[in-house]
């Protein structure tokens, strides 16, 4: 495994890393050991695979030396369309950051075949979802399954196993590099972001992949935009997916794009734990929150007391639901159930933990939230999965339970371009990608900075990977780790 030497541009902001170790049967041995000889070495390949790794779905893609890419796709069954089937597509350009392990039994399912299998497992069994935000959890390092205890590596590392399988069943034998996408940060911590990296590698190790190599999501999908342009430009780039948000900004266009050399390019970058999971789970503690018992007393020896606000914390990250079947916590929920001034709410909490429809409910609210960029209300419910609760999502209600997230985002979106040194009107076109982007609210927040005629979008799920895989033919230093 590589060690990591941190090079920071002027302005001091932390964007990337380069390393100075090779293996010596790989393919940098035909360069020096430096890291500006290793990038060199870089910009005069054109074959490589890029990984993006992400909070709720995963891509890949290749490029040839031809410099065509691509993109794996993903057979998707109707069943997995859990809302509409009838929307379903025979396969995508994505694979659901799933894992799932039947209740009781050996095996263990990843992607859309997660999902069929959770359901066809009457939703019994370990379904595990966002496992990459558990990269930067010091308190994550194991957990047991069926009798066998994994890894957070272990697990990412049988992930990335049927990634990679699947996909290349349509791209064929994965040239090498392999690059693989990372947020701009993990962690406000550098200690904590270095650990973060360092188990996505070690996992990408156990999988079959070693010598990877890394670039910011972000610059990713700013050179997936660059390949569409005939002038240059300077753009911010905004890549809100699941599970962080992360923002650039950038020179690109074809005098840009002929540079081997873009360490000027890219004049700065940075990003924040704050995205399309964070606004789900304050949806479900404004609006569920209330029907599962939230704030309800229960009869003790010594008197009434208020239900630990712990437990419920647990329902703000749905894939911490199954931390509280717990044999302590389950003696403490029959207690709760038995002497609840709230019996009903405790019921429908209980059958959320015990019957594992953390998936579902967090769907459901994921469903809402989409719907209301277009319609002033939607019903949150999934009563064809029993979920014991259902309430109504107003436009109205989102976007004032959501100011405070946005508030942080824009923070931090001012940071990044301040720290570019450029004004908001000197930036020429606002380049979205991710799922969150599309949220009304989060699209108000870059028209009111930049205006609306700035604004461009693209793919939600493939601008990264396109840009991994391009990315191979240029020298982006502090931005590449190896």
């Amino acid at each position: 495994m590589g060690s990591c030497e941190r090079l920071r541009p002027a302005n001091s902001l932390l964007i990337g890393f380069v390393t100075k170790k090779r293996s010596m049967d790989s393919w940098a041995d035909k360069t020096d050991s430096s890291p500006f000889g290793i990038l060199a070495m870089l910009a005069s390949a054109f074959m490589a695979t890029g990984i993006d790794f992400g909070t709720t779905n995963s891509a890949l893609a290749t490029s040839t030396q031809e410099g065509q890419f691509h993109l794996a796709t993903f057979p998707q069954p109707k069943e997995t369309n859990i809302f509409d089937r009838r929307q379903s597509q025979p396969s995508t350009p994505y694979m659901p950051t799933l894992l799932f392990f039947p209740h009781r039994e050996n095996g263990m399912y990843a992607g859309y075949q997660a999902i069929a299998q959770y359901l066809e497992h009457g939703m019994e069994g370990r379904l595990i979802q966002s496992i990459k935000s558990f990269l930067p959890s010091t308190s994550f390092e194991k957990t047991t399954i069926n009798n066998k205890t994994w890894s957070l590596e272990e697990l990412i590392a049988s992930f990335l196993e049927n990634l990679v399988r699947l996909a290349q069943d349509r791209v064929g034998q994965l040239p090498k590099p392999i690059i693989f996408g990372r947020p701009a940060a993990f962690s406000a911590s550098q200690k904590i972001d270095e650990m973060a990296e360092q188990r996505l590698r070690k996992a990408a190790e156990f999988a079959g992949l070693p010598d990877i190599s890394f670039v910011i999501e972000p610059v990713a999908a700013a050179l997936a935009y660059e390949a569409t342009l005939e002038t240059d430009e300077t753009i911010l780039v905004g890549d809100l997916g699941g599970g962080t948000t992360d923002f650039c900004v950038m020179r690109v266009g074809p005098n840009q794009r002929s540079q081997k050399d873009r360490r000027h390019s890219i004049l700065s970058s940075g990003g924040l734990a704050v995205a399309g999971d964070r606004f789900d789970s304050t949806i479900v503690k404004e609006k569920l929150f209330p029907h599962l018992g939230y704030g309800s007393r229960y009869n003790t020896p010594t008197g009434p007391a208020e239900i630990p606000h712990w437990l419920f914390n647990k329902l703000l990250q749905w894939n911490h639901i199954s931390f509280l079947k717990g044999r302590d916590t389950r003696a403490f929920f029959d207690a709760v159930k038995k002497n609840s001034h709230a019996p009903a709410a405790i019921n429908a909490l209980l059958q959320i933990v015990d019957e594992d429809l953390g998936y579902i409910m967090y769907r459901a609210v994921e469903r809402a939230k989409r719907h209301v960029v277009t319609e002033e209300t939607f019903l949150i419910h999934a009563e064809e999965y029993y979920l014991p609760v259902k309430e109504y999502l107003l436009r109205s209600e989102f976007h004032s339970m959501s100011v405070a997230l946005v508030e942080e985002m824009e923070k931090k979106l001012l940071d990044v371009v301040n720290q570019a040194n450029v004004r908001p009107r000197d930036i020429d076109t606002i380049f979205t990608t991710g799922g969150t982007s599309h949220l009304s609210i989060v699209q108000d927040m870059f028209k009111k900075i930049f205006g609306v005629e700035k604004i461009r979008a693209r793919d939600n799920f493939t601008s990264v990977v396109d840009g991994l895989a391009r990315s191979v033919d240029t020298s982006l230093d502090g931005h590449r780790c190896r």
